[in-house]
């Protein structure tokens, strides 16, 4: 699995809401005819009316995608560390944003990678040794090489 691969879906925010607006009205018709397909699960003692499911049919198909976020760095944090850079005098909010979005997007490439060899070798803990297998293995991240070296 290289690193390439995961990130083939990742769109831009113009293409994502292009895409949005195609799919709106075919995502109305889809609700219209099959009102009876969606299921939305209430909390313990909560009861859904008729009217909440017509304003978000597809409420439980956008939470599911919050799932697949296991993490969010602080952007305060994020933010600060690009203050220590002494060429950096203006860190404007979509610039921290878009830092730190990266930064998550290569933790996420770097511990697929190495979630990869340690499956190959039957363990269930991901292992200094494993890193280093995922980033001498993949191109993109060769410039890591020795920096897990303490």
């Amino acid at each position: 699995m290289a690193s390439e691969d995961l990130f083939e879906k990742d769109l831009s925010e113009e293409i994502i809401t292009t895409l949005e607006q195609e799919t709106e009205p075919a995502l109305n018709l889809e609700s219209e005819h099959f009102e009876d397909d969606i299921d939305i699960i209430p909390n313990e003692g909560e009861e859904i009316s008729h009217e909440e499911t017509q304003k978000e049919p597809y409420k439980s198909l956008k939470s599911s995608s919050n799932e697949n976020k296991m993490f969010q760095l602080p952007l305060t944090r994020i933010r600060n560390i690009m203050k220590l850079d002494p060429d950096l005098n203006i860190a404007s909010h979509e610039a921290v944003f878009l830092v730190t979005r990266a930064t998550e997007l290569f933790i996420e490439s770097l511990a697929r990678e190495a979630y990869t060899y340690t499956m190959n070798s039957r363990k269930k803990t991901v292992q200094k040794q494993d890193v280093d297998l995922a980033i001498a293995a993949v191109d993109s991240l060769m410039f890591l090489d020795g920096a897990m070296e303490f």
